[in-house]
């Protein structure tokens, strides 16, 4: 790392604290179609940094779900359906893919690969935090994205139940970078801001998700019908072009970002001077605090996993659309990350200025709640009973209070044990994808697909109830403040934090 006098002499291009860290979050220049890069990444790397853990795991994201718009042609071509026999005798491409019938063996082949598709990132997310402090963020990212690019574009050679099943339990370690999104930017903002951009740089990192399922359909159909392709090999050529987005994105990453304000990652800007173990993994999830954030944080992204995964084949198959219009329609809960995981952030720090960890803990409940309600709504709509429409606009405000939840999480994280902040988010972040993998498993991969909405709404509202038991003696609960006297407060503030934390300050929100 550069030492202090070096970081003195720098004329940062952001106002900054006594650790470097930016106080303001401005991701824009002067308009959305400018974004704020920084002149060199020596004097702006916070915004660097931003850009570079937003646009890989919005990336990673798009090879991530690059099957799941893609399954109602990916089954057909693997002979998966239960009219298999019927669907053979089809030379019409196209046809093949509307006669198509998914019902109890089809249905459980895809969801052996929509489960797979979620497993491995729940070990890589576990394991990350250690990775993180070995090697720093940066480097992480460009490791993450290395291997998915090989793995992606192998994909496209899957040609069983056996062989999808391996490709998308490997190419979800993708998933990983989120963990990265989330510390890189814990390091590089000021906790007056962190909610924000915390949450910012999630939320237009899922939007990745949505993205899939739009730019997945496009590239088919300009391979099916612009190359006349036949469906088989115009599927598995789309799949090359997540691997090109790569290709371009790491060697950015590499080149023109940083690991910290100053340069290099090293373990001291935590306030340690040890690497983590495996006990220190213990002790962090042993806090029954970060124990409840791990599940209640897989109940708002596991959920909107399960989601990516679910959506379009949802719409297809129950609302009778085509496979455009399901893609669309899908693409709606995506693109909710454009602002709702930020609103989010915002809400959590306005609430923590105000009224410190009770406000950030109430704005996370209600966000669950909410999440909750209109889950199991949009599991009680069909097409006799209000169709795709009334389902969109129920879709819209559960994305919005999934992706809100999202943002609140991230905004207490960085509070839970900071010492250990790499641990904390990569458990947290692996909670998240765990929740994927149980409701998957339990729900969505044994029932039809309206009934698993509605129990996948009740795990929702079981884990959005914990909220009311987190609390901490020198940050305060849903129901009262700090419960030790000032003296021994700032005490426990300079004992848990890598230098000073400043008293709660209202967010800075500049585009």
């Amino acid at each position: 790392m550069a030492t202090d006098a070096t970081a003195e002499s720098v004329n940062w291009e952001l106002p900054v604290d006594e650790a470097n860290k930016a106080t303001v979050f401005n991701p824009f220049r002067t308009s959305i179609f400018f974004l704020n890069c920084g002149r060199r990444k020596k004097t702006n790397p916070h915004m660097r940094a931003f850009w570079a853990a937003t646009l890989a795991f919005m990336f990673a994201f798009i090879g991530w779900f690059a099957f799941a718009p893609l399954l109602p042609l990916v089954r057909v071509d693997l002979g998966f359906c239960d009219n298999q026999a019927e669907i053979d005798l089809i030379l019409d491409d196209a046809l093949k893919v509307k006669s198509c019938k998914c019902l109890k063996s089809c249905r459980s082949k895809i969801g052996n690969a929509n489960l797979a598709a979620v497993s491995f990132d729940v070990f890589t997310r576990f394991i990350l935090g250690s990775v993180i402090e070995k090697v720093g963020p940066r480097l992480t990212d460009c490791l993450l994205l290395s291997f998915g690019a090989v793995v992606v574009g192998c994909s496209s050679l899957v040609y069983n139940e056996a062989s999808l099943i391996a490709a998308r339990f490997f190419v979800s370690c993708l998933g990983s970078t989120f963990v990265v999104n989330q510390f890189w930017n814990s390091i590089m903002f000021n906790k007056s801001v962190v909610g924000t951009a915390n949450a910012t740089a999630g939320g237009w990192g899922n939007l990745g998700g949505g993205l899939t399922q739009l730019l997945m359909t496009l590239v088919y159909e300009v391979m099916f019908y612009g190359l006349g392709l036949d469906l088989s090999t115009a599927w598995r050529a789309s799949m090359f072009f997540p691997v090109l987005l790569y290709v371009c994105l790491v060697p950015w990453i590499f080149f023109c970002s940083q690991d910290t304000p100053t340069g290099k990652f090293d373990i001291t800007v935590l306030g340690k001077s040890q690497r983590a173990g495996p006990m220190t993994y213990i002790k962090c999830c042993m806090d029954y605090r970060v124990f409840l954030m791990i599940f209640q944080y897989s109940a708002c992204f596991g959920c909107e996993l399960c989601m990516n995964n679910i959506l379009a084949s949802h719409f297809y198959d129950a609302f009778g659309v085509g496979l455009k219009e399901a893609s669309a329609l899908a693409l709606s809960f995506g693109f909710m990350n454009l602002f709702a995981r930020s609103l989010g952030g915002i809400w959590s720090d306005w609430a923590n200025a105000r009224w410190g960890m009770q406000g950030r803990l109430w704005t996370h409940f209600l966000s669950l709640f909410g999440q909750a309600i209109f889950l199991f709504l949009f599991g009680l709509i069909r097409a006799d009973t209000g169709g795709w429409p009334l389902a969109l606009a129920c879709l819209i405000v559960f994305a919005i209070f999934v992706n809100m939840a999202e943002g609140t999480s991230y905004g207490i994280v960085p509070y839970m044990i900071p010492t250990e902040l790499a641990v904390v988010s990569a458990v947290v972040g692996a909670g998240g994808t765990l929740g994927a993998v149980i409701a998957t498993w339990a729900f969505y991969k044994n029932f039809d697909t309206f009934t698993a909405l509605q129990l996948h709404g009740g795990y929702v509202m079981f884990w959005a109830l914990t909220c009311f038991a987190m609390k901490w003696d020198h940050l305060g609960s849903m129901f009262g403040g700090p419960k030790v006297p000032t003296a021994e407060l700032e005490e426990k503030k300079e004992a848990d934090l890598p230098g000073k934390l400043e008293e709660p300050q209202e967010s800075t929100w500049a585009i």
